[in-house]
């Protein structure tokens, strides 16, 4: 057999750039381990393939069991064209007021871990922190203190091989916390290695657009004049009192700490649905609010609650233990929460359903007629037709976000972030001149 046909559905995955960087192959497998690469992002470097289990582990591998086999079916309520399986649907945040502050949106996950661990249902919590040598990566926390040092959301590149084998090691009873493709991956793991499965307690996930490489920090800071390699510490989700919650900031301290602060909206590549150093992997991923965990946690992206810059969590429970632990909550005045409809969190996550639904199929649609190899994904019911104008707008930020990767490693290499920008700036007026047309053709169709 010659040595470039893949046998494997990872191999397949890392070759044709859908790989993520998880780690979910390396955690199961020695004979693979996890690089950082070039571009920021984290990819498996394949020696031996020692274990066939790993194609039944990656979460855009066709092999193992996708979301809707993995989910909990015997819950309350389902809405699986968007939502998934839940028990309910709330919107709500920490009373604990420093907490809230500390937190990217209202406190809601570090809030149920710290339940989970007073309560003495878990002991260990996996979770993504700051670390020397590297600026993120995931830690076991075993301590309140520690567990409020992994508050934040991290745009930023990590994997987990080197914490599952940690837990495989140690025992214990561990909460999970990660996007929901990370989720998937240790759902996934959890069916194929039973020490894993049984230490593992509970999964949360925390809402996704897509996943970014190292380059969104370091340009974020670079524009701020911290340069890549004199980052010591970043915030990308520091709260501005006078701002709605949405209009956040970004804080960055040097390698002198030295602290620099801008709100995002004034940096360039900041938008997030153009997509700047998206992965691609992030086209072929169907699920926004994380179905496969015991709770999620997203944004309040939604008029009501914007305008409260502390920040308000959008929250869907699937865990009955969960659901009491906010019952609770309520009671003791230690978390609010309020009723909120699917329509709501679905509306806070427009964006995201438009390119990862309609625009999934349509991108699928493209490798088929091709008959090149690509992840398949679920079947929706209530997809949208797309016009040229939605294929067009889709095929650009595709081809941005790839551009965004070439343009700032070449950026790095000349140490000039002007070649970065300039094409920056280029892409954002296609971009606005794409959506006139598309504002236009849909007054016309309406007309």
């Amino acid at each position: 057999m010659q040595e470039n046909i893949k046998t494997t559905d990872v191999e397949k995955v890392v070759a044709g750039g859908f790989c993520v960087g998880c780690g979910g192959c390396a955690a199961v497998d020695s004979g693979i381990n996890m690089r950082f690469t070039d571009i920021g992002v984290y990819e498996p470097i394949i020696t031996k393939i020692t274990n066939p289990k790993i194609d039944e582990v990656c979460p855009f591998s066709n092999k193992g069991l996708h979301e809707n086999k993995l989910a909990q079916p015997s819950l309350g309520k389902s809405d699986e064209d968007k939502l998934g399986t839940y028990l309910s649907l709330k919107a709500g945040h920490d009373l604990d007021q420093t907490a809230r502050l500390n937190s990217s949106s209202g406190g809601g996950a570090s809030w149920v871990l710290k339940q989970l661990f007073l309560q003495g249902d878990i002991d260990k919590v996996i979770h993504i922190k700051e670390s020397a040598g590297q600026l993120f990566k995931y830690s076991v926390s075993s301590s309140i203190e520690q567990i409020n040092q992994g508050a934040k959301t991290r745009y930023y590149p990590i994997e987990i091989s080197e914490v599952v084998d940690f837990v495989k090691q140690n025992e214990g009873r561990y909460a999970f916390i990660g996007i929901p493709c990370f989720v998937k991956t240790v759902k996934r793991l959890a069916l194929v290695d039973e020490d894993f499965n049984d230490r593992l307690k509970f999964t949360i996930s925390i809402f996704c657009g897509h996943l970014k490489s190292a380059a969104f920090g370091e340009s974020l800071a670079w524009q701020l004049g911290v340069e890549p390699n004199h980052i010591q510490k970043i915030d990308f989700r520091h709260k501005i009192a006078t701002l709605p919650a949405n209009d956040y900031g970004i804080e960055v301290a040097d390698s002198n700490s030295k602290v620099h602060v801008s709100p995002m909206r004034n940096l360039l590549g900041k938008d997030w649905g153009m997509g700047a150093f998206r992965l691609k992997g992030c086209d072929f991923c169907d699920d926004i609010v994380g179905e496969l965990a015991d709770v999620s946690f997203g944004d309040a992206w939604l008029d009501k609650y914007k305008k409260d810059s502390k920040g308000t969590n959008l929250i869907v429970i699937r865990n009955k233990l969960i659901q009491d632990l906010f019952d609770k909550g309520s009671t003791e005045q230690s978390f609010y929460t309020e009723d909120v409809s699917s329509s709501e969190i679905v509306q806070s996550q427009n964006a995201s359903y438009r390119h990862r639904r309609d625009g999934v199929k349509y991108r699928m649609a493209k490798f088929k007629k091709k008959s090149q190899w690509h992840p398949e994904k679920r079947e929706f019911s209530d997809l949208k037709q797309p016009n040229f104008l939605d294929k067009i707008n889709w095929d650009f930020r595709a081809w941005y976000s790839q551009q965004t990767h070439k343009y700032f490693l070449e950026a790095k290499r000349k140490k000039s972030l002007d070649i970065y920008t300039r094409f920056v700036k280029r892409g954002t007026l296609m971009a606005k001149v794409l959506q006139k047309l598309i504002r236009v053709h849909k007054r016309l169709t309406r007309s």
